[in-house]
């Protein structure tokens, strides 16, 4: 009796530890670039950047946040080398008069397999605030892409779901702004 006792315990943790949820967060190696030449020329914008994901404690984590904003604001300052971005802290209450100041709050970047299947996932929530020429003008959208494989090599699969959503997000990003800051 005993040790059907211990073969069921044993049976139930394998299956649960099968099926668990596991998270995934890494730093992409190298982001797509197509530069704006021209674009914002000679133009000051202030960028915050606020990481406001909860990961759980069982994820493996090789990205932290500070690393993440990072990649995004060298993203950036390379698909509008003309303009002069500033990374400033999240505490940034309200905006500089007389400049842009584009805020993006990373909602999700991490990439998740439920049920032998790896899910990518980079939302962002994205305003910009255009105070240039004494006119205040506040735009917003909700960015979001997942990208989904079967989980059949482990962590390179959720690594190449999380950098395709990465990457479709910030061409998402990029098309945002220059809508919204188009002269």
């Amino acid at each position: 009796m005993k040790y059907i006792n211990l073969l069921i315990i044993f049976t139930v943790l394998l299956t649960y530890n099968a099926n668990a949820q596991k998270v995934y967060v890494g730093c992409p190696e190298k982001v797509a670039t197509t530069p704006k030449v021209g674009f914002l020329d000679k133009q000051s914008v202030d960028l915050v950047i606020a990481d406001s994901r909860v990961i759980p404690s069982y994820g493996k984590v090789e990205c932290e946040g500070s690393a993440v904003k990072q990649v995004l604001k060298n993203f950036l300052q390379s698909e509008f080398p003309s303009c002069k971005i500033t990374l400033l802290t999240d505490t940034l209450k309200a905006p500089n008069p007389g400049r842009i100041t584009i805020r993006i709050g990373i909602a999700a970047y991490q990439a998740s397999s439920i049920k032998n299947e790896w899910t990518g996932t980079v939302s962002y929530h994205a305003m910009i605030f255009d105070n240039r020429n004494g006119k205040a003008r506040k735009v917003t959208e909700e960015i979001s892409n997942d990208t989904s494989k079967p989980d059949i090599i482990g962590y390179k699969a959720a690594k190449k779901c999380l950098f395709a959503s990465f990457d479709k997000s910030n061409q998402d990003l990029v098309s945002f702004i220059e809508g919204a800051l188009k002269e």
